[in-house]
């Protein structure tokens, strides 16, 4: 009885992990390169807040936004165009 119980939490706590991952690898905007803020302090649970911070770390950022696991803020700056 005992075995079945952990069986199913253990199931659960694998299902919880791979929808995080996957929420987390969801697609970011075409021409966009992330790269983790270096004045944020702190868990990233708003990205109104990240986006602020990111505008005034530097002019080059066009904004920013929370992800990963680690809730990390990312400023976004556009990407060379990749040649194919």
């Amino acid at each position: 009885m005992m075995e079945a119980s952990q069986r199913k939490l253990s199931a659960a706590v694998v299902l919880l992990l791979l929808l995080i991952v996957a929420a987390e690898m969801g697609p970011v905007q075409a021409g966009e390169c992330l790269s983790q803020s270096k004045t944020f302090k702190g868990w990233c649970f708003n990205s109104d807040r990240c986006n602020d911070k990111c505008l005034k770390e530097s002019s080059a950022y066009s904004g920013g936004k929370c992800r990963g696991l680690y809730f990390l803020c990312f400023c976004i700056t556009p990407c060379a165009a990749s040649l194919e």
